[in-house]
């Protein structure tokens, strides 16, 4: 089974390194009973966005993409596992299901694709998620939103040549799909994204959002799984969301350590929703659902409630993944519907 790779840093212990289901890298070491984090770049204070018409893409979309929920309640549906159920067979508690994974369009080495081929993508999985499942969720009104990235398939778009090459591979998997609802940036796990390519990357994520969103219109969803301590993935966020492009930021509470002690991620959305400029509505919580290295239901829920008291304009918040939720009887999901 593919999994995603994590640095860890929940506790003042340092790093550590994890094999995971869900997205990120890693961080500074901070207090896990406060949830005390240090925001190393605001959103003023970024690379300002670059103009869609500068070397715009070519080619109309026959299909655009639908309004977002107000309140999100999604999951990550892994694509590769798709025995245990069909996509159509996500309970509509989710009115948002993210398909993961796309991956670097390239050769991999030693088992990975890490920044191999030219900046474009595939989506492997067309045989058993199909446009007609994709088109059958969205017609019941379930937003459907394209994971490119994941373990051992990141890629640092820090050239205008790899952002074009991908553009035209989102494109033709967004054709083959029969039409999404957005784009979840997942691509710059590990040491993918560091300081050295913060700029390039951030500016040339900006271009891809903004000629997706020309391309799919205005309700085009451009979301990102951040690991909620890594400052290079803050930085990354507080451009998305200067440049205006970022739907929502979601930073995710397992796969590493310190995630269930009372109060943690309460505080660590607080400084989320000041990292994309304080509000709210561009900031969901990344939660697990019956999987063994996340936060418990009990957990979730407590959390949850003290989010949305702090927050009552919080976007939602997703679970890892439909596949733990199934084998947990789809209690989460019906749970966390009612808190929404």
């Amino acid at each position: 089974m593919q999994r995603r790779l994590f640095l860890l840093s929940g506790t003042a212990s340092g790093l550590a390194a994890l094999t995971g289901c869900g997205g990120g890298g890693g961080g500074p070491a901070e207090s896990a009973a406060s949830g005390t984090l240090t925001v190393t770049e605001s959103a003023a204070a970024v690379t300002p966005a670059v103009t869609p018409a500068a070397g715009a893409m070519t080619g109309t979309s026959t299909d655009t993409a639908s309004a977002l929920p107000a309140k999100v309640l999604a999951c990550y549906y892994t694509t590769w596992d798709t025995s245990r159920y069909a996509l159509t067979d996500v309970p509509t508690d989710f009115n948002l299901i993210y398909l993961f994974h796309s991956k670097p369009n390239g050769t991999p080495v030693n088992g990975s694709y890490n920044n191999v081929g030219d900046g474009s993508f595939y989506f492997e999985h067309h045989a058993t998620v199909t446009a007609t499942q994709v088109q059958a969720c969205r017609q019941r009104g379930q937003r459907v939103i394209l994971t490119v990235g994941g373990a051992s398939a990141g890629f640092a778009w820090d050239t205008r040549t790899k952002s074009r090459n991908f553009v035209a591979s989102f494109q033709a998997m967004y054709a083959r799909l029969g039409g999404v609802d957005g784009i979840d940036f997942n691509n710059y796990e590990a040491t993918i994204l560091n300081t050295s390519n913060l700029a390039a990357v951030t500016a040339e994520m900006i271009w891809i959002a903004q000629h997706l969103r020309a391309l799919y219109g205005a309700d085009f969803a451009i979301t990102s799984p951040p690991q909620p301590n890594d400052p290079n993935h803050q930085s990354l966020m507080a451009g998305l969301a200067r440049a205006g492009v970022l739907s929502w930021a979601a930073p995710q509470f397992y796969d590493w350590t310190g995630f269930n002690a009372s109060g943690y991620i309460a505080g660590r959305i607080n400084s989320w929703v000041d990292l994309v400029g304080g509000d709210a509505s561009r900031t969901m919580v990344g939660l697990s659902a019956n999987y063994s290295n996340g936060p418990s239901l009990a957990d979730c829920v407590r959390e949850w409630n003290t989010v949305k008291a702090a927050h009552p304009a919080i976007r939602g918040m997703f679970c890892w993944s439909a596949q733990t939720n199934l084998a947990g009887g789809h209690g989460w999901g019906s749970v966390m519907k009612k808190l929404l």
